[in-house]
């Protein structure tokens, strides 16, 4: 008796398994932070996930098929589509014209946005205006820019037409001249394009110590000595940043070659953005739409890589 009532105690004095609902509280407990940062981190995954990593397999898997987008179901072809992007010859002055107007625009954009950044950073009347002037194009709308460029080589009324007129020569019709209409979107472009580089840069400028020009200045540099060892190399981050951004914005350029010439004459104005949306709205293949979707996405990790290696550990500095 006394050992079954012992035991009997002993029962009633252990402690009671907790309830799952228990251990459920302490998990969170214990994880809390873990779970807080997933709770935040949750909607934004689920948003990149479906309108980033979806759309990029879908157009991956798009660019093997063949597919209207309208109606049945896409067929397998393989290659066939990459192999027509990099045989045809439309195709071919296209990736030809997009690599042109990528590269004439990023060079000349940057050293104007330096040549701007330097003379804006100088303590003048009225700068902040100046420096406001320069980013609005950049905040305005492609529509309303191109009304703009429109006015100034529209061939009946635009300005520069009234002008040579004016002066007893003859009009130009711009849209019929291929190496005008590339020198106007290539300007439309720099224009549009160069406020923020030029942002960038003045921000890179403000960074660098006037105590290094003053030292300099003590040792008798003059200005063009003063830009070429110490305003040029400490903008060096900073230019790379510009450069590799820079070359994923211009070779995705659409919106001037969609609003000023179609890509016309004879595509020779036409670039890879506007191909890939006629593609898949006009054409309605929407197959090679995401082939040249995918060319695009490739050729630009080329050039940033290739970039990167320019100007990666110092070489610019050399």
């Amino acid at each position: 008796m006394i050992d079954a009532t012992a035991r009997d105690v002993s029962t009633l004095n252990a402690p009671m398994a907790p309830s799952r609902w228990e251990r459920l509280k302490r998990w969170q407990f214990k994880h809390r932070h873990a779970v807080e940062g997933w709770s935040i981190l949750t909607p934004i995954l689920l948003y990149y996930a479906v309108f980033f990593l979806f759309p990029v397999f879908a157009s991956l898997f798009l660019s093997f098929t063949k597919w209207s987008g309208l109606s049945g179901s896409p067929q397998w072809v393989g290659l066939a589509n990459y192999q027509r992007f990099l045989s045809d010859a439309t195709y071919r002055t296209i990736i030809g014209n997009t690599v042109v107007f990528a590269v004439s625009i990023l060079l000349i954009q940057t050293s104007l946005a330096i040549v701007i950044a330097l003379m804006l950073n100088a303590k003048i009347w009225g700068r902040g205006l100046f420096r406001a002037a320069w980013y609005v194009p950049t905040l305005t709308s492609a529509a309303v820019m191109a009304q703009v460029a429109f006015v100034f080589i529209s061939p009946a009324d635009g300005v520069i037409n009234m002008v040579l007129r004016q002066l007893k020569l003859p009009s130009i019709i711009f849209y019929t001249q291929v190496d005008w209409m590339r020198v106007i979107i290539i300007a439309y472009s720099v224009w549009r394009g160069v406020g923020g580089a030029v942002v960038l840069y003045l921000a890179a400028l403000q960074g660098i110590h006037p105590e290094l020009y003053e030292a300099a200045q003590v040792d008798g540099a003059n200005g063009r000595q003063l830009f070429r060892h110490i305003t040029l190399p400490l903008l060096t981050p900073m230019t790379i940043f510009v450069l590799v951004t820079g070359i994923i914005g211009t070779a995705q350029i659409f919106e001037a070659v969609m609003f000023l010439s179609k890509g016309g004459p004879a595509n020779l104005t036409n670039v890879l953005m506007l191909q890939i949306y006629q593609d898949a709205f006009a054409n309605q293949s929407l197959g090679m739409a995401s082939a040249g979707a995918i060319f695009l996405g490739l050729m630009l990790l080329v050039f940033s890589g290739f970039q990167m290696r320019i100007f990666s550990r110092g070489k610019v500095m050399e």
